[in-house]
């Protein structure tokens, strides 16, 4: 929808409310610029649009005026809901990202749409859980048109969101996808990503890198431990379990770490590096390293995924695997949009989109020193 033609409904809205009463004169231009914070020739064409369905009178010399309450009538609007489900976790910034690479798209669309938010993200896994089944209840029972998901609930789950795709509700999965759901899924290719980012420690000469990861069995986590065990390989070096550190999915989106770090300082041969699942994990496996007086990047080096830290207001040392979470959520809205404009449900092929990703280099990173 235009910019104009949403500022003419907002006017329109205070004139129904009674802000602007029948037969009183509007605010200026300059007001009414400065109230909606639009500029003037958006203004100027929004007040025409409410000129010609009559709704206002302008006259040459004056400012115009709300027209007789009768005129005064808002057209038939057809407000289509759809909704995101993702964990709102405040320290960890891709959510937002996401939301806003929809809210981008549907602000474009001629057609008002409202787009509404549900967290499906939990401090145990039980939570998470729960809430991410009572969130499709509410999809299913909502009215909402379709929904992009960021799936959290891994096999537990795949039930409820079968329940929504059979009351006719279209799914776009992002970040991570499962194979037994017929949807348009919009991510990266991890195991590219997690092959490029240990190609990068292996150049810089480490060769005992270790795998800071999670348990489970989502793609995400699979696919990025079988890009550092391909990368490895790649250079001949054997990958051993024991660098391959799984932590515990019962304890949320940030476990503590202090068995991990406690698992690699007891090693009898020292890792020199750690490519770690995502940057949360990377982040406080750096703090906890810290606190024991192992100095990153001169003992340990360490690389995260995902970049979080590039809209950081101040400087991070981490070097991490840019995502892009705004892309992502851009994308998945295009596809979902496309499935709703089809009055058959769209295409019964579905869409893998994979966007690219690419590197960013900090300063938690050094050569292999011997």
């Amino acid at each position: 929808m235009p910019a104009s033609d949403r500022l003419a409904a907002a006017i329109l809205e205070r004139i129904e409310r009674g802000d602007y009463p029948a037969g009183t004169w509007l605010p200026t231009e300059r007001e009414l610029a400065a109230e909606f914070r639009a500029d003037r020739s958006t203004i100027r064409t929004a007040l025409s649009t409410l000129a010609d369905r009559h709704l206002i009178v302008r006259e040459q010399g004056r400012r115009p005026r709300v027209g007789d309450r009768q005129n005064v009538a808002r057209p038939p609007v057809s407000l289509q809901t759809i909704a995101i489900l993702s964990p709102q976790t405040p320290h960890y910034l891709a959510s937002p990202a996401i939301q806003q690479g929809s809210l981008n798209i549907l602000t474009q669309r001629e057609a008002p749409y409202r787009l509404i938010v549900f967290d499906n993200g939990g401090a145990t896994r039980e939570e998470t859980i729960l809430r991410e089944s009572q969130a499709l209840q509410g999809v299913r029972e909502g009215g909402i048109r379709g929904i992009v998901l960021w799936h959290q609930g891994n096999v537990d789950t795949i039930p409820d969101i079968r329940r929504v795709q059979e009351a006719g509700i279209p799914v776009v999965l992002v970040d991570r996808r499962d194979p037994t759901l017929a949807c348009d899924f919009v991510g990266i290719d991890n195991v590219q990503a997690a092959r490029e980012a240990v190609g990068y420690l292996l150049d810089l000469g480490h060769r005992r890198i270790a795998h800071l990861t999670m348990e489970g069995t989502t793609s995400t986590v699979n696919d990025r431990e079988q890009g550092y065990r391909e990368a490895l390989l790649l250079r001949g070096i054997q990958p051993q379990e024991e660098l391959i550190v799984r932590m515990s999915i019962r304890e949320g989106l940030q476990p503590r770490v202090t068995s991990a770090v406690e698992h690699l300082v007891a090693l009898a041969e020292p890792v020199t590096a750690v490519f770690v699942m995502n940057d949360l994990l990377a982040h406080s496996l750096m703090t906890e390293l810290q606190a024991c007086n192992i100095s990153v990047p001169d003992q340990i080096s360490v690389l995260g995924f995902d970049d979080m830290d590039r809209n950081s207001p101040r400087p991070s040392p981490l070097t991490s695997v840019f995502q892009p979470f705004e892309r992502m959520g851009q994308k998945a809205t295009e596809l979902l949009l496309n499935r709703l404009d089809q009055s058959d449900g769209g295409p019964s092929t579905h869409w893998q989109v994979l966007l690219p990703t690419h590197l960013t280099i900090r300063s938690s990173c050094r050569p292999f020193q011997a």
